[in-house]
């Protein structure tokens, strides 16, 4: 494999992590080739498209690794091959950096540039996979569940989930974030460390299987109805980590043999 063929591997690699960091399944497609307007055929050294909001985007990658900075001409050429397509969004990355002609031009026609500098490494990727799927933020909504967290005195989730060993040791999930909310006052009132109650979308739930599967922790389902009139009474039935998945992870079956 050439160098130039690694660089974009590394850049993919990147790219895949970022943009899939809640399993979004996006892909990134290499040496793309689409069809311009004047019928001319390009190629993209990476490409991939997303949906928002029922719009599609469209992002056009060049990598370069040259051992020199990137100078306005090749700027141009990138720039001439987007102005061919409607509303393909460039990124051009150099290892090596730009030459100030060439940052100026690309900034000008509205690409993003980036060089070795700009990259996450592959610690700062990790950690930002552990913070967004292993520690749900207050915004997330459950999707269906809900659950009940350790917090430190930052207000922030530590990872670990409230386990109680009544009829036996497992994690309570919740339906409904108010039925959570009603047993999260109780311990906070009596226990000694602080929770908080967190909603698990989607990404945020195939991490929970995943763990509870790996520590082979018991799962209870809890919700509550007319009858359940304490705010510590629940009607409430186990689930088997299998079971879970299958009923209400709507993703790509999770292979535990990897």
């Amino acid at each position: 494999m050439n160098i130039g063929k690694e660089f974009e591997e590394y850049i993919r690699y990147i790219f895949f992590h970022i943009l899939n960091i809640k399993d979004e399944g996006i892909e990134i497609k290499e040496r793309h080739k689409l069809q311009g307007l004047s019928g001319e055929m390009h190629e993209f050294d990476l490409f991939y498209e997303f949906d928002k909001s029922g719009i599609i985007h469209q992002v056009g990658i060049e990598c370069k690794n040259t051992n020199r900075p990137i100078e306005r001409s090749e700027i141009q050429v990138f720039v001439d091959t987007l102005n061919n397509f409607r509303n393909i969004v460039g990124i051009f990355i150099s290892k090596n950096g730009f030459q100030s002609g060439a940052k100026e031009y690309g900034k000008k026609h509205g690409l993003i540039l980036m060089d070795n500098d700009d990259l996450p490494t592959f610690a700062q990727m990790f950690a930002d996979r552990i913070k967004t799927v292993a520690l749900p933020e207050e915004s997330y909504i459950g999707e269906p569940f809900w659950a009940i967290m350790e917090i430190n005195d930052k207000n922030r989730v530590t990872g670990s989930y409230y386990a109680t060993s009544r009829p036996f040791l497992h994690i309570p999930i919740y339906f409904s974030r108010r039925h959570a909310e009603s047993m999260l006052e109780i311990l906070n009132k009596n226990g000694i460390a602080k929770y908080a109650v967190r909603g698990l979308p989607q990404f945020a739930l195939r991490k929970f299987i995943i763990t509870t599967k790996l520590m082979n922790i018991r799962i209870m389902i809890c919700l509550k109805d007319r009858n359940t009139i304490k705010a510590t009474d629940f009607f409430a039935f186990e689930i088997s980590n299998d079971e879970l998945q299958k009923q209400y992870y709507y993703g790509k079956q999770i292979d535990f043999s990897l």
